[in-house]
C-alpha cells in the first residue's frame, strides 16, 4: 500500500524491525522515530553524506523509539561530517544523548520542523505510559495532512485533527495491555474514521496479519 510516510519498520517493541518511517525530499531526509534496530536500516538505505539536512523525529524515549539515534548521530558526524537535526518535545532527551556519549555539537535540538515538503508539523501530546512524556503529532507533507500518534492507550488527543487528514498513522495492538491501543475495542472508530475519507495506516504491530487483514475487509 502506497503511504506518504515510507516504511522502515512497524513492529511492536519486541517485534524485529522497530516502528520507523521516513520522508525523502532531494536535500532533505526527515526519519520518525529510531528505535534499536534502525541504525542499520539508515546505514544501508541512505548515503547520508549526499543530504543538506537530516532531521530525526523522536516522539519518546522507549528504546524502540529511540535506541538507535545516538548511534546515528555519532556515525553521522564521524563518517560524514553531518549535525543531525533531533525534533522532540521529550523531557529527558538532553541527559539521555549525554549518557550515551552524544555532546551538544554534534546534533540540534527543536520543537520545530519545517522543509520543503513538511509544513504545520506540531507535536500532540498523548498518554502512553506514566514513566515518559509521549507525543504524535500532525503535519502536511506535500499538501497532504496526516497524523501520527505515536505510542498511545488513547484516541482522545487526535480527533479534533481528523478533518481533511489525509492518513492516520495509529498505533494498533491485537493484545492491548494498559499502554497501546486494542485493536479489536478501536475497531468501529476507525470504521467511523475511515468512512470519512481518511486513510488508516496501522503500526506498531504486535500481530501484523491479523490486523492488516482486519483494517484492509473493515475500512
Amino acid at each position: 500500500m502506497e503511504t506518504i510516510l515510507k516504511n522502515i519498520g512497524k513492529d511492536s517493541g519486541f517485534g524485529d524491525n522497530n516502528n520507523s518511517w521516513y520522508i525523502e525530499e532531494n536535500n532533505n531526509l526527515t526519519i520518525i522515530d529510531a528505535g534499536f534496530t534502525v541504525f542499520n536500516e539508515i546505514k544501508h538505505r541512505f548515503d547520508l553524506s549526499k543530504f543538506n539536512n537530516i532531521n530525526i523525529v523522536i516522539t519518546h524515549l522507549h528504546t524502540d523509539h529511540s535506541g538507535s539515534l545516538p548511534q546515528i548521530i555519532l556515525y553521522a558526524y564521524y563518517i560524514h561530517k553531518k549535525i543531525i537535526n533531533i525534533i522532540s518535545k521529550c523531557e529527558h532527551i538532553e541527559t539521555f544523548l549525554k549518557i550515551t556519549g552524544v555532546t551538544k555539537d554534534m546534533y540540534t535540538l527543536s520543537e520545530i520542523l519545517e522543509t520543503k515538503d513538511i509544513k504545520h508539523f506540531e507535536f500532540i501530546k498523548t498518554n502512553h505510559c506514566k514513566e515518559l512524556d509521549t507525543y504524535g503529532f500532525t503535519a502536511e507533507i506535500n499538501s497532504k495532512k496526516i497524523i501520527y500518534t505515536s505510542d498511545t492507550n488513547t484516541i482522545e488527543p487526535f480527533l479534533k485533527e481528523l478533518e481533511n487528514a489525509e492518513e492516520l498513522y495509529i498505533d494498533l495492538s491485537r493484545y492491548g495491555g494498559e499502554v497501546h491501543l486494542k485493536f479489536d475495542d478501536i475497531l468501529p472508530k476507525l470504521i467511523e474514521i475511515s468512512k470519512k475519507g481518511t486513510k488508516i495506516i496501522p503500526m506498531h504491530l504486535d500481530d501484523a496479519k491479523y490486523i492488516e487483514e482486519k483494517i484492509a475487509s473493515h475500512t
